[in-house]
């Protein structure tokens, strides 16, 4: 049956059970990637302004999310940023007991957003809120752009 013809009677129409493979692949975006080079090249976190609200992102994106209009300016992040909340996890993404380690959001003064990584318990004797943290990068030459380049956040 023609996909443009009427089906008259209930009975006339058919189903079919299958699967469609998808493959796909997923890309950052342009500001997405802005924001991975400079991770990759510098270090340092890219973020997005708004021009109307003012208001600053992290991680960078193109659009701002509350007035709906493209954010061109960009700066990088210096200073330190601080802990906005952690929670420490003894088991594996499996569920099952592993190595116990402590994962935080962190912020950066006047930016939406945040990091969500983990935070070093070598130089962070007891996690807490507001301590002031900067990331411990993998060595420029190994770095993908990936956030997996921050190794973790020591305490500043």
């Amino acid at each position: 049956m023609p996909i443009l013809e009427k089906i008259s009677q209930p009975s006339m129409a058919r189903h079919w059970t299958d699967s469609i493979p998808l493959e796909f692949h997923y890309t950052a975006g342009v500001a997405g990637e802005k924001f991975r080079r400079e991770l990759r090249d510098n270090g340092r976190f890219l973020v997005s302004k708004c021009a109307k609200c003012k208001n600053s992102y992290v991680p960078a994106r193109m659009f701002c999310p509350s007035c709906f209009i493209e954010m061109k300016e960009t700066r990088a992040i210096d200073e330190p940023g601080y802990v906005y909340s952690y929670t420490t996890v003894n088991r594996n993404r499996a569920g099952e007991p592993g190595e116990t380690v402590t994962l935080a959001l962190v912020k950066f003064e006047g930016v939406e957003g945040g990091i969500i990584h983990r935070l070093d318990d070598k130089t962070i004797d007891k996690a807490a809120f507001g301590i002031k943290v900067v990331p411990i990068l993998k060595d420029r030459t190994e770095r993908t752009g990936a956030l997996s380049d921050i190794i973790s956040f020591k305490q500043a």
